[in-house]
């Protein structure tokens, strides 16, 4: 597994994940119908048990990598409007589908609103 601080920053070097994930097992990954969801299930080669692990799967909606979803971001992604810039992508699951547009606009303004709610 590899990370990164934002989209722009470089990639941090790859980290061994441990005995559970790096390991000789059938493993069968899958996504939750609505994509929000990364699912393991994985069965050790002695077939005695068979465990699933499950992880989030969050769009990267602060474009500029500045540790908050605010206007800037809006304008960013507003500015890549139309194109298949995949950084932009991010609706309507985390990975886009191939063009930026209402749908990202959508997962963007999730997001948004969670982090700037309206005034009362």
């Amino acid at each position: 597994m590899a990370r990164r601080a934002s989209p722009s920053a470089p990639w941090q070097p790859p980290v061994d994940l441990g005995p559970i994930v790096n390991k000789d097992f059938f493993n069968w990954p899958s996504i939750s119908a609505d994509g929000s969801t990364l699912y393991i299930l994985y069965q050790p080669n002695d077939f005695t048990t068979m465990r699933t692990y499950k992880a989030p799967i969050l769009p990267i909606v602060d474009f500029n990598g500045d540790g908050k979803v605010d206007l800037m971001d809006l304008v960013m992604l507003i500015q890549n409007w139309g194109t298949n810039n995949p950084k932009y992508d991010i609706g309507p699951y985390a990975w886009g589908d191939g063009k930026v547009d209402i749908e990202d606009l959508k997962v963007f303004m999730t997001y948004y609103e969670k982090e700037n709610p309206p005034k009362q």
